[in-house]
C-alpha cells in the first residue's frame, strides 16, 4: 500500500471535523485545556503574538462543521478587528478546505453561512453590542474581551439571557490582560479560575517566538520589569504597588503542607468576617511551630442574609470536624482561638450564650498597620494557604483599596475581599509564644529556617534567628 498523500490527509482531517493539526503546540495545550473545563464559560488569558484569535476561529468552524444549522456568535472589540485579524484567521484557516465543505462569507450579514445550515456572525462590540443576540446558540466567543468597554452588560444582559435554556452552547472569554485590573474582564477570570475552566498562556509558551524577538519586545516596552511587558507578555493583572493591599503575596506560597509529628502541640485557629450584603467568610487553619508559619487550611463561606445563627454555627462545627476529627477521642480536636470581627457583638454573644460556640473580638487599629502585619509574615514566607481555600488566595492575589485607600476595593467574585479580611483578624491574635516540649529535642528559636527560602527571610530574621518584624519598624514594600 502506497503512501498517504499530504492533500488527501488534510482532507480527511476535514471531513472528520478535527483541524487540530492546524495548531502549534501551546495551542494543542490550550485545546486540550478547553476540552477538560468544567462549566459552559471558558476564559483564555494569553498574551500578544500568540495565536488566540487563530485557535478561537478554528473552534468556531469545527463547531459549524460538526453540528448542522449551528448558530455561532463571533465578537470582537472593534470592528475594524474583524476586517484587520479576524477575516484573515477564517482566510488562512479554510485555505485547505475542500470546496464542498467550505462556507461562503457573506459581507452583507457579516456571516460565514456553511452548506449544513451554520452559520458564524461576526459582530465589531464597539459598533453592534447587542448583535451577539439569538435564541438557539451553540457557541459564543468574545475576542480581546478584556477591551470591550460594556463587557459586564453584553455578558449579563445579552450572553446568559441568550444561553439560560442552552446548557450546551459554550462561551469562550479570550484575551490579553486590560490596562486596569478594574476591568470586568478580570472578574470573568477570577470566576473560571474558581469553577476550573480557566487558562494562562504566556509569552514564553509560543513555540513560534524566539528568546530574541522576546529580548527585542521587552526593550520596545520598556523592559521585562515594565507594566506593559507584565501585562502584555507574561499575562499578568499588573496592580499599581499603591493599591495593591497585599504587594508580597506570592503563589510560591500555595502549599498542601502535611502534617508532621509535632501537629499535636499545633494551635488550631477558626476566624470569621461577619457579613450580610457582603460574604461571611471563614477560614481555618494552625500555627506551625515547627516552620514559625500560620497554615491555613480550608476557608467558608456563607452568602447574603440567609444564614441564621443555627445554620453558621452547624457549618463552623462541621468544617472543624471535618478538618481535625482525632479518631482517638473520636471527636474534633479543642480549637485554640476562634476570632470575629468586632461589630456584631449580639451575634457573638448568641453564639456562645445559646450555641456553646464561642469567638472573641478581635482588637482594632488603623486597618493599614493590621494589614502591615499580615504583609509582614508574607513577606517572610510564612503564611501558607492550602490551594482549596480559592477565594482566600484570591483576595491575596487581586485585593486592591479603594482610590483614598481607606478601605478595601469591591469585588463582584471576592465582594469586600472578606476572606483577607478574616486572614487579617486571625493574624492579629495569633499566638506566636507556643513551644514544642524540649524533651523532642525540638530547637524552637531555629528549626523554622529551615523550611523558609533564604530569599524569603527578612534581613532582621536572619541576622536574628527569628522574625522580629514588627509595625515598629519600617517596611520597605
Amino acid at each position: 500500500m502506497g503512501a498517504i498523500k499530504y492533500e488527501d490527509a488534510v482532507r480527511e482531517k476535514w471531513y472528520r471535523n478535527d483541524l487540530d493539526f492546524k495548531l502549534h503546540a501551546a495551542q494543542k495545550v490550550l485545546q486540550e485545556t478547553f476540552n477538560e473545563a468544567r462549566g459552559q464559560l471558558f476564559v483564555a488569558n494569553c498574551s500578544r503574538q500568540w495565536g488566540k484569535s487563530y485557535w478561537a476561529v478554528k473552534i468556531a468552524i469545527e463547531t459549524a462543521l460538526k453540528n448542522p444549522k449551528a448558530q455561532i456568535r463571533y465578537g470582537a472589540a472593534f470592528q475594524t478587528d474583524l476586517e484587520e485579524f479576524i477575516i484573515p484567521a477564517f482566510e488562512k484557516i479554510l485555505e485547505d478546505c475542500p470546496q464542498e465543505l467550505k462556507p461562503k462569507y457573506n459581507a452583507q450579514k457579516s456571516a460565514f453561512l456553511f452548506r449544513n445550515g451554520s452559520r458564524i456572525k461576526l459582530v465589531g462590540l464597539d459598533k453592534r453590542p447587542n448583535g451577539l443576540r439569538g435564541n438557539t446558540l451553540d457557541l459564543i466567543i468574545i475576542d480581546e474581551c478584556g477591551f470591550v468597554g460594556n463587557l459586564d452588560y453584553i455578558y449579563k444582559s445579552i450572553i446568559v439571557p441568550a444561553t439560560l435554556h442552552r446548557p450546551n452552547c459554550r462561551i469562550i472569554l479570550i484575551s490579553t490582560p486590560p490596562s486596569t485590573p478594574a476591568h470586568p474582564f478580570v472578574e470573568y477570570v477570577q470566576k473560571a479560575e474558581i469553577e476550573g475552566s480557566y487558562v494562562v498562556l504566556d509569552i514564553y509558551s509560543n513555540p513560534l517566538i524566539s528568546e530574541g524577538d522576546i529580548e527585542r519586545m521587552a526593550k520596545e516596552l520598556g523592559g521585562k520589569e515594565s507594566t506593559a511587558f507584565q501585562r502584555e507578555c507574561l499575562c499578568r493583572f499588573v496592580v499599581e504597588g499603591d493599591l495593591a493591599i497585599i504587594r508580597e503575596w506570592d503563589d510560591k506560597y500555595i502549599e498542601e503542607v502535611q502534617r508532621d509529628e509535632y501537629f499535636g502541640y499545633y494551635d488550631l485557629y477558626t476566624s470569621m468576617d461577619m457579613g450580610r450584603i457582603d460574604f461571611t467568610a471563614l477560614i481555618f487553619g494552625h500555627y506551625n511551630i515547627r516552620r514559625a508559619a500560620l497554615v491555613i487550611e480550608d476557608e467558608l463561606t456563607l452568602h447574603g442574609p440567609t444564614w441564621t445563627t443555627v445554620t453558621l454555627k452547624d457549618a463552623i462545627l462541621q468544617k472543624e470536624r471535618e478538618l481535625w476529627f482525632d479518631e482517638k477521642a473520636k471527636e474534633a480536636k479543642k480549637v485554640f482561638r476562634r476570632i470575629a470581627d468586632n461589630n456584631n457583638p449580639h451575634l457573638i454573644l448568641d453564639l456562645a450564650s445559646i450555641h456553646n460556640l464561642s469567638f472573641i473580638e478581635t482588637t482594632k487599629e488603623s486597618l493599614e498597620a493590621m494589614v502591615n502585619e499580615v504583609r509582614f509574615m508574607v513577606a517572610d514566607g510564612r503564611i501558607i494557604v492550602h490551594p482549596r481555600c480559592k477565594l482566600l488566595i484570591g483576595c491575596l492575589k487581586y485585593g486592591i483599596w479603594d482610590e483614598k485607600r481607606r478601605e478595601f476595593a469591591r469585588s463582584k467574585v471576592y465582594g469586600h475581599f472578606d476572606h483577607l479580611a478574616a486572614l487579617i483578624y486571625l493574624v492579629r491574635n495569633l499566638a506566636k509564644d507556643k513551644k514544642i516540649p524540649a524533651i523532642h529535642g525540638h530547637d524552637n528559636a531555629r528549626s523554622w529556617v529551615k523550611h523558609v527560602k533564604e530569599e524569603n527571610i527578612s534581613p532582621n530574621a536572619r541576622l536574628l534567628g527569628k522574625t522580629l518584624l514588627t509595625k515598629k519598624q519600617p517596611f520597605k514594600g
